[in-house]
């Protein structure tokens, strides 16, 4: 019997996912379409202006969020509601063709990628580690990692040690062999979307998303604010 896959719960439905509850990135693109500012855009969509920037799916929707925004709340940063807009629906884009081209057809979610890719990393890793490695909560890693388990990619077991709370997983030979051919590929298709920036540009991006990243983390604190905090 094949096993089952990793995006579906034992009664055939799919089990809660952080990437498709209501309000998240997955549900505005199946939702709203393809105004919603999470809507999936493919590279032949983006045109670009005689003389002006690139045009693509969901600007006129930013464009028009912005203005009613600043127009009903003047006091509203207009550029920092644009920001927002473009940071999810790049986010969301992303997902959601990585997840329809890669990971859907291997049984698992974008979830159960980064879960596996930190597995395969760092194995064997302790599963409270995970979440925060992976960067999901720590209920969304338990949910994935007892789908995938199921469907034959990782094993969990109680350590050797005093602690027999902590447990330890490690891929299987099949989960070792998907995640691998997965990486190529997800890898692949990033190379050809961020291809649309150069070399010099792609680093001043990692450099800024970093610099943001350290802006929204609360004094005193270091590390990721998505992680082994959350419930």
């Amino acid at each position: 019997m094949a096993p089952r896959s990793a995006g579906r719960s034992s009664q055939g439905r799919s089990p809660v996912r952080d990437s498709e509850t209501p309000g998240s990135a997955a549900a505005d693109v199946r939702a709203a379409g393809s105004e919603a500012p999470g809507a999936p855009a493919s590279a032949a969509d983006a045109e670009p202006t005689p003389g002006g920037p690139v045009r693509v799916p969901g600007a006129e929707f930013r464009e028009r969020t912005v203005r009613t925004t600043v127009a009903r709340q003047p006091q509203t940063d207009g550029t920092a509601v644009a920001m927002n807009l473009a940071l999810h629906r790049l986010a969301a884009t992303h997902q959601y063709l990585s997840e329809a081209a890669i990971h859907r057809p291997r049984g698992w979610t974008y979830s159960g990628f980064r879960v596996l890719y930190m597995v395969w990393l760092f194995e064997p890793v302790q599963a409270r580690d995970l979440a925060r490695f992976a960067g999901v909560s720590r209920q969304t890693t338990s949910t994935v990692l007892g789908t995938l388990e199921s469907a034959g990619l990782v094993d969990r077991r109680r350590g050797a040690t005093a602690d027999r709370r902590l447990v330890a997983v490690r891929l299987t030979d099949r989960g070792r062999e998907l995640i691998e051919s997965a990486i190529q590929q997800q890898n692949a298709l990033e190379r050809g979307w961020f291809a649309a920036l150069g070399r010099a540009e792609q680093a001043e991006f990692i450099a800024m998303c970093d610099r943001i990243m350290a802006r929204m983390q609360p004094p005193g604190r270091g590390g990721s604010a998505v992680g082994s905090d959350q419930r």
